[in-house]
């Protein structure tokens, strides 16, 4: 019989305010079994240049594709920012290889990440990156990372795998009203520093053998 256990960090909510105070930046090192993002675990993913949080902040966009918008903010306790990582033909609690293709999905709204060419960002005119109901293969995208598996706080890239460009977020391109101070994200062709994310916050799945009859 499987078992599974889940390690919750969500610090920036508070229900872990034993580990973080509330001024704290200091993070407590990873837990030997817990090191790896696993598929089904449930993230927060921080941009590393401005560490704001991936978030669909339930705004669609005026133009292009009309899609939910898919920004980063600086408020770490948005639940908004939570996304669900799912792997193919991976069990859940499974720790997630480099060089895979995953989709992330939005836990508030079941909304995947997507890019498509046909339409460019609202401010940049980089390719737009959308929140869409539905699933195809706009949705998946390639965590390139420089070990085996996908470590936890640690910098990585997603590559998305119709267009091959990569997730980005501009700290100088924000937006104005109703999601003032929202950060664009965008997916553009250089895997440079607007391009690292880590995986932060989250409900974090294991899995392991019960051995017992």
């Amino acid at each position: 019989m499987h078992v599974y256990s889940v390690f919750v960090l969500l610090s920036a909510i508070g229900t872990c305010t034993a580990l973080f105070g509330s001024n704290s930046n200091v993070v407590p090192e990873l837990e030997k079994g817990w090191e790896h993002v696993t598929a089904g675990s449930t993230i927060k993913l921080s941009h590393v240049k401005s560490n704001a949080r991936l978030m669909m902040p339930q705004v669609s966009y005026g133009t292009g594709s009309q899609q939910q918008a898919i920004t980063a903010h600086l408020d770490a306790a948005a639940t908004k920012g939570l996304w669900r990582v799912e792997v193919k033909e991976s069990l859940r609690g499974q720790p997630v290889l480099c060089g895979s293709q995953i989709r992330l999905i939005n836990s508030d709204t079941d909304h995947g990440l997507h890019s498509h060419s046909a339409h460019k960002s609202p401010i940049s005119s980089n390719q737009e990156v959308s929140g869409y109901d539905g699933r195809d293969t706009g949705d998946l995208w390639t965590v390139e990372c420089s070990q085996e598996k996908w470590m936890r706080e640690t910098p990585v890239v997603f590559k998305h795998v119709d267009t091959s460009k990569y997730l980005l977020s501009l700290p100088n391109k924000k937006f104005g009203q109703p999601i003032s101070g929202h950060q664009e994200v965008c997916a553009g062709k250089n895997a440079d520093s607007n391009a690292q994310w880590m995986a932060l916050e989250g409900y974090y799945f294991s899995r392991r053998l019960n051995e017992a009859k």
